[in-house]
C-alpha cells in the first residue's frame, strides 16, 4: 500500500468511496447525499489551501481508503459560504429523491453563520473524513492511514486536532476512544442524534504502527 497526498484527479475515486461508506456508517447528513454533492464539496476541499488530503493506494494504483483535515477552520467555513450556490446545485438530485434532506441541509448551513456552531468544531485544525473502501477487507492498512495521516498533521506543527463522531457509529466511537483520543462534549443534534466532539493531543498521541 502506498500513502500519498491527494490531487484534484483523485477527486471521482473520493467521491466514489465516501459514497459507498454508506453501507457501513449511514450517520448524518453527508451519507444521504448524492454524488453530485459530494463531487462539489471535495472540489472545495481539494482546492482549499489549508486542506490536508491524505490517500491509500493499491498495488493496482487504485485509491482505497482516504483521510483529510482542514488547518484553518474557520477560513474554510467562509469558502463553503462562498460556494454555497455550487453546493446547492450539487444538492438538488438528492433533494428531489428526498425532499426533507432541504431542512436538514438549511440547518446545517445556518450553523455556519454562527460562531457556536453545533455540529463541528469551527476553529483551528479540523478533522474531516476519514473512510475506507468497504469491498476491501484491510483494517490494518485504513488504521495505518489513519495514523500516517496523523503523523503528517502533527509534522505539520499541529497540537490539537479536533474532530467529531455520532454516538451511534459505535465502531468508530469506540475505535477513537482507544486510540488516545479525549471527549470534550456531547451535543444532541436537531434530529436527536448525539455527537461527541474530540480532540487528539499531537504532542503526546501514541502510534501503533511506526
Amino acid at each position: 500500500m502506498i500513502f500519498r497526498i491527494a490531487k484534484p484527479s483523485d477527486l471521482n475515486r473520493i467521491v466514489d468511496i465516501h459514497y459507498s461508506t454508506r453501507s457501513v456508517n449511514g450517520y448524518g447528513i453527508f451519507a444521504q447525499m448524492g454524488k453530485p454533492f459530494l463531487k462539489a464539496y471535495y472540489k472545495i476541499v481539494l482546492s482549499n489551501k489549508y486542506s490536508v488530503f491524505v490517500c491509500a493506494e493499491d498495488d493496482n494504483g487504485n485509491v482505497q481508503g482516504v483521510a483529510f483535515a482542514i488547518l484553518n477552520s474557520e477560513q474554510f467555513d467562509t469558502e463553503v459560504k462562498q460556494n454555497k450556490f455550487r453546493l446547492a446545485v450539487g444538492a438538488l438530485s438528492s433533494i428531489i429523491v428526498k425532499p426533507a434532506l432541504l431542512l436538514s441541509l438549511f440547518s446545517r448551513y445556518r450553523s455556519l453563520q454562527k460562531e457556536d456552531n453545533k455540529f463541528v468544531n469551527n476553529y483551528g485544525a479540523r478533522g474531516g473524513f476519514w473512510g475506507w473502501n468497504p469491498d476491501n477487507k484491510d483494517s490494518i492498512s485504513s488504521y495505518e492511514l489513519h495514523e500516517r495521516f496523523l503523523a503528517i498533521i502533527h509534522d505539520l506543527g499541529v497540537k490539537e486536532l479536533h474532530f467529531e463522531v455520532d454516538k451511534e457509529n459505535k465502531a468508530v466511537y469506540r475505535f477513537h476512544k482507544i486510540n488516545g483520543a479525549k471527549e470534550i462534549e456531547i451535543l444532541k443534534l436537531p434530529d436527536g442524534r448525539e455527537r461527541v466532539m474530540m480532540s487528539y493531543d499531537m504532542d503526546t498521541h501514541v502510534s501503533r504502527v511506526f
